[in-house]
This record gives C-alpha cells, sequence and structure tokens, in this order.
C-alpha cells in the first residue's frame, strides 16, 4: 500500500527542473505551467513531506539537503516514468498503423485503390506500411503476427487465417511472337505442363493456380516440368518472356500493355481459364483487431474491382 506521503510525480519533477535551472520560474517555464502553479506544487509537496526543500530568493532558488536527498531518491523513479510514457507513446501509435502484407499483383493493381478508398473513409494515408512479396511469405508475415493484414492469391482460404473474398483475378499464357506457340495460339494441357517456363519464384500465387488447375483437369502431377526461369516480380517474367526465354503464365493485368504493345501473345490452354481469388487475411475474430486494419478491409470490399 502506498504511503500518505509519497510526493506526487509531477512536483518531482519541478524539484528536478529547479536543481537543474536554479529558479522556479526558470523551472516552471520548462515544465509548460505557470510561476504561481509551480509554487504551489512546490508548497504541497514540503508540506506533505513536512520538510523545507527549497531555498527561495529574489535571484534564484536552490534545493536544501533534504530537498536534494528526495531529489536523489525520486530520479531513478522520474527516469521510469519517462521511459513508460515514451512506451505508452510508442504502444498508443502502433495502434493507429496497419501493416499490411501484399501479394505483388495485389500490391501493383488492387491495394493503390483500396488505399485510396480507405482515405476518402478520412483515414491518414501515413499509417499504411505495405510489403510487397509473393503469397507464401505474406501467409507467414500474418501467421507470425508481423502484419496486422494480409493480401494473398489462390483458392484455398490458408489454414488457420480468417478469410474475406476481395475481388477475382485471371491468369493467362503468353509468349513472344517470335516463339512456336505463337502462330497456332493453343496448346494442350499435357504440353503446357511439360514446357519449362518462365516464372514467379516458388510461393507465388500464380504457380499454385497451375498446378491446381491442370491438376483438376486430369494432368499428371509427374508431367510438370520444372520451370526454365524463376524471377522475382511480374516485370521480370513478363520481360523474359517477351524476350523469348520461355512461356509465362500470368495475371493478365500486368500482362495487357505487352499485348498492346504487340510484344506478347496470349496463348490458349485447351478449354481451360485460369482464376484465382484475392482475398484478405488475418490472425483472429470475425474483423481484424486493429482499427486502421479493419478500415483498410472495409475499403477493400467496398471498392468496386477493377476491369
Amino acid at each position: 500500500m502506498y504511503s500518505a506521503r509519497l510526493p506526487d510525480l509531477r512536483a518531482l519533477e519541478l524539484l528536478e527542473a529547479i536543481a537543474r535551472t536554479g529558479s522556479i520560474t526558470l523551472a516552471a517555464a520548462e515544465l509548460g505551467v505557470t510561476q504561481q502553479a509551480a509554487s504551489l506544487r512546490l508548497r504541497r509537496l514540503e508540506q506533505r513531506v513536512g520538510r523545507e526543500l527549497v531555498v527561495r530568493s529574489s535571484r534564484s532558488s536552490r534545493l536544501t539537503g533534504d530537498g536534494l536527498a528526495i531529489l536523489g531518491i525520486a530520479q531513478p523513479v522520474i527516469a521510469a516514468a519517462v521511459a513508460m510514457d515514451e512506451a505508452l507513446e510508442l504502444l498508443l501509435d502502433a495502434e493507429e498503423r496497419v501493416a499490411v502484407a501484399a501479394s505483388l499483383t495485389v500490391a501493383e493493381h488492387f491495394l493503390p485503390q483500396w488505399i485510396m478508398s480507405y482515405v476518402r473513409n478520412g483515414n491518414e494515408v501515413g499509417s499504411v506500411r505495405v510489403r510487397a512479396t509473393n503469397t507464401r511469405e505474406v501467409v507467414r508475415l500474418v501467421s507470425d503476427g508481423e502484419a496486422d493484414l494480409g493480401f494473398v492469391e489462390g483458392s484455398e482460404p490458408p489454414p488457420g487465417l480468417r478469410h474475406a473474398f476481395l475481388a477475382a483475378d485471371e491468369l493467362a499464357v503468353y509468349v513472344s511472337p517470335a516463339h512456336e506457340w505463337a502462330r497456332g495460339r493453343r496448346v494442350s494441357p499435357w504440353t503446357l505442363a511439360s514446357t519449362p517456363l518462365v516464372t514467379r519464384e516458388a510461393g507465388s500465387g500464380c504457380r499454385s493456380v497451375l498446378l491446381v488447375t491442370l491438376l483438376a483437369h486430369g494432368v499428371e502431377r509427374e508431367r510438370f516440368a520444372a520451370p526454365a526461369l524463376e524471377l522475382p516480380s511480374n516485370t521480370a517474367v513478363l520481360e523474359a518472356a517477351a524476350a523469348n526465354v520461355a512461356p509465362a503464365v500470368i495475371s493478365t493485368r500486368p500482362a495487357q500493355p505487352y499485348l498492346d504493345d504487340g510484344r506478347l501473345v496470349r496463348i490458349g490452354v485447351g478449354r481451360i481459364a485460369f482464376h484465382r481469388e484475392l482475398s484478405a487475411v488475418w490472425r483472429a475474430g470475425q474483423e481484424p483487431a486493429s482499427r486502421p486494419a479493419r478500415e483498410l478491409l472495409r475499403a477493400a470490399r467496398e471498392s468496386r474491382p477493377l476491369a
């Protein structure tokens, strides 16, 4: 139980400021209070401990022996209070931010629109911190608590995470106009599976959708060839395909400018369409835990999917 003589923290801060400045007036200015309020605070402190703590004069003020002794006892308390205040400020500030992990396709083609809606709803754009990576890494970051909200590609919700569908995306096969497939513009699912492709790294949504879709259409797992080349971004994959390194399977959104410029040709695969869902994931609860994460999810849900 606390003693009734335990000083108020603000009075201890005043005592420290007087020792530092040699003046009640200067100490009051440093703490942002009036001289009268500082004097009243000091008198109450002296009444509480029953000792004179400051020798006052018209030119300066100094601590008595008792004042110096009490300040020595109080300094660890003052330092701890300052540290607690700083830590609390960081904690509360962090609660007003949202750490986002997003797959590259979402980060490049959907997330900017969702953040615009988030800001129009009255939120600060600076409260969003985005990390763009592949779907597997997004799931890991959210599962480990390093991201408050994740945006992933695929058709199945990641195990252990909450999941909300946001938009649909289509993948397609693309080759250089110089590639042999460009003449017929159509290949069988088995030909696609057995052909080394230029592709994103392991863990990307594109690769998992290709595998799942072809398996569902009867292609045997052992027919799948190893990638010809693995690259870390959609643009790198498209550039490699345009250079005729190998065919690529990628989202139609980043590929459209390459089609418009005649640098790539879209190839049909039997009667198969490669579709995937773009979804939000978070750790627990019907909605994400933090207010900014809930606001960003709301903005994503309300935004009309891009065509």
